[in-house]
């Protein structure tokens, strides 16, 4: 009988074996055991498993974001689907939302540390700990700094101000004042949505666009030409036979 994180099969009576991973009852049968271990569902489960930090090692669940040992008569399933869990998710979700912070590290290995990837730095990974990063000034600033070449948001001679390449406005120099204005501004919204709109899956890059103040062209990597970086001129582009030829 195949035991182990892969395949999470117990013993349930002597004609049958229950799968704790999917909460189903298998017939004690190698031949049963292998066709479900092997199924779709199964392996879905299974990373489902690994995202949400549950680990299944001598014959125990363990769900690592509630401390808790899991009944062997409870499914995986049915604890992922349960208030304290899905809590714990929906809340540190929310947490880490557009924070460039990573929580993979905790959730599928020993380790006990969350990374930010804008501070460069490791920390105990818990809501109280994610939420006094993600507000201290530290993280503010520097996603700040790591969001600028990625919005067309450049610095000028008054340090006091910032300008906005693609609003052409200036914006005061403080880390508030700048994420308010990628999140919330209207026009810089605007102009995103409608780009990225015309550009997914057409395999045209902004990205020289947003962070050199003097570059005003897209680039397209299927046609190898640059494109004045505007709606108008890069719908033509996108619907140009050249560039219709090179996606048929």
């Amino acid at each position: 009988m195949k035991t182990g994180f892969l395949y999470g099969i117990v013993a349930s009576s002597k004609t049958r074996v229950r799968c704790l991973f999917c909460g189903v009852h298998i017939p004690k049968a190698n031949k049963c055991i292998e066709q479900h271990t092997n199924g779709a569902r199964h392996k879905e489960n299974v990373e489902l498993m690994t995202e949400n930090g549950i680990t299944f090692k001598n014959n125990i669940l363990y769900c690592k974001p509630c401390k808790l040992e899991l009944s062997l008569e409870d499914s995986m399933m049915q604890h992922i689907d349960g208030d304290s869990h899905s809590n714990w998710i929906v809340a540190m979700e929310d947490l880490i939302d557009g924070e460039f912070i990573s929580i993979e590290p905790y959730l599928t290995s020993e380790k006990e540390d969350a990374y930010c990837e804008v501070c460069h730095s490791p920390f105990q990974c818990t809501l109280q700990n994610i939420e006094s990063h993600v507000n201290g000034i530290n993280h503010r600033t520097n996603i700040t700094e790591h969001l600028k070449p990625l919005n067309g948001i450049f610095p000028v001679e008054n340090d006091d101000e910032v300008w906005c390449k693609i609003c052409n406005t200036f914006i005061d120099n403080s880390p508030q004042s700048i994420l308010e204005h990628i999140d919330d501004d209207e026009q810089h919204m605007f102009w995103f949505s409608s780009i990225e709109d015309l550009i997914e899956e057409q395999d045209i890059t902004i990205k020289s666009f947003l962070a050199n103040e003097f570059d005003n062209n897209a680039y397209c990597n299927r046609c190898h030409q640059e494109i004045n970086c505007n709606t108008k001129s890069l719908e033509d582009h996108i619907n140009s036979e050249a560039h219709l030829t090179h996606f048929s």
